[in-house]
């Protein structure tokens, strides 16, 4: 990437992606099938050279334990590092998880979620800079600059691997919401105390893919997540990894795959409406495996989801706060850390007497609060005229 601006012309645009089956994450069998998904689209020499710098942008969302299915897996982390590892010796690994960027919170979630393992075993770096640089979009839709992790930006190439899950805000999180993460820090919640409304957050996103400008895109959907992701939701057996160079193209193939409209994936629909993918997956050029082998049966969308999907737009203008879910702290689980009340983009969190309170009048219902709580300590709760309304959202 270095120094050059982003742009829509930057990205690749191709319809060529990846699919190949994968059961489970028996290191052997992931180091196997992401090295088939990386041929079939031309090996890692094709991405980077000897000398290179390679950043693997992983979703460290919270310190998870693997097996919760919150964040990638690092097998197959480990499998996409040893790809570029043929390549280059120099391959960095990490992320920009939500809250706070410091070394120390970044040592915490790298050990929690198997990724200090990964390099260890490797010989791979963990990224521990958390200085940051502006980035200029002069195509975006909803801004013009945003500010990117120096070491994902000026590395020689940006590659995603992402989890697929669900997500209470914009239903799926896979390529292109990963890209989020290359947001430093907190200021992913002034993003999102800007852009409250789903669509224009999910416009946001889309303008950050292009202007992150990552070369190659690898999702683990191993084992994915439905229900209320992307941190409470079910673990979900799918058995597939996927890859290509374009996440629009990606997310297409993966709501095919589980048999949604692909305008139930939020961002891809801003990007369907901006010309910058197709509207349907059959434009494709899958690789490997056939697609009907891998569909998923039975995935569930969130169904803890702001009423604005289900009421007209001028309704909610006039009485969305009173329809919206409500963040509620729930007193026997809240243990009092703060994180809730330093992540809020609308400071809406105080502490009182040791628990977290939430004003509703400055709470913006962008659920960062519900999301990121590592204690489940969060309810979203339906307000009194949703239950005399009988709407029911989850």
């Amino acid at each position: 990437m270095g120094d050059k601006t982003a742009s829509a012309d930057d990205m690749p645009g191709s319809k060529d992606v990846a699919l190949v089956g994968c059961e489970n994450y028996n290191r052997d069998l992931v180091e196997e099938r992401i090295g088939r998904a990386f041929e079939l689209l031309g090996g890692a020499g094709t991405i980077a050279g000897e000398g290179e710098s390679v950043f693997v942008k992983v979703n460290a969302l919270v310190p998870s334990a693997p097996e919760k299915a919150v964040t990638t897996h690092p097998e197959v982390v480990r499998a996409v590092v040893t790809q570029f590892m043929r390549v280059t010796d120099k391959v960095i690994t990490g992320d920009s998880p939500g809250g706070p960027y410091s070394p120390a919170v970044l040592r915490r979630f790298y050990d929690k979620c198997g990724f200090a393992r990964v390099a260890r075993e490797t010989g791979a770096e963990l990224n521990f800079d958390t200085s940051v640089e502006q980035v200029t979009i002069p195509d975006g839709k909803m801004m013009k600059a945003y500010t990117m992790c120096s070491a994902m930006k000026n590395a020689d190439h940006l590659v995603s691997v992402s989890k697929f899950k669900t997500h209470m805000l914009v239903n799926i999180t896979a390529a292109i919401k990963n890209l989020f993460g290359v947001v430093a820090g907190m200021n992913k919640f002034t993003y999102h105390s800007r852009f409250r409304r789903v669509e224009e957050f999910a416009d946001l996103l889309v303008d950050i893919a292009l202007a992150s400008a990552a070369d190659f895109h690898v999702v683990d959907a191993v084992v994915g997540m439905d229900g209320n992701g992307p941190r409470q939701g079910n673990p979900k057996p799918m058995g597939f990894v996927a890859a290509g160079r374009d996440p629009f193209a990606l997310d297409l193939l993966l709501m095919e795959l589980i048999g949604i409209d692909p305008r139930g994936d939020k961002p891809l629909a801003a990007a369907i409406d901006r010309d910058l993918c197709a509207p349907t997956a059959a434009e494709l050029n899958v690789l490997g495996d056939a697609g009907d082998s891998l569909a998923v049966s039975g995935f569930k969308l969130p169904t803890k989801k702001d009423v604005s999907e289900l009421i007209p737009g001028f309704l909610m203008d006039r009485f969305g706060r009173m329809l919206s879910l409500r963040p509620k702290p729930a007193s026997d689980r809240c243990t009092g850390c703060r994180k809730c009340a330093d992540v809020c983009p609308g400071n809406a969190i105080t502490m009182v007497d040791g628990l977290a309170t939430v004003d509703l009048g400055k709470c913006i219902k962008c659920y960062c609060c519900h999301e990121l709580c590592e204690h489940d300590a969060i309810d979203l709760d339906r307000p009194a005229l949703m239950r005399l309304l009988g709407i029911r959202t989850g």
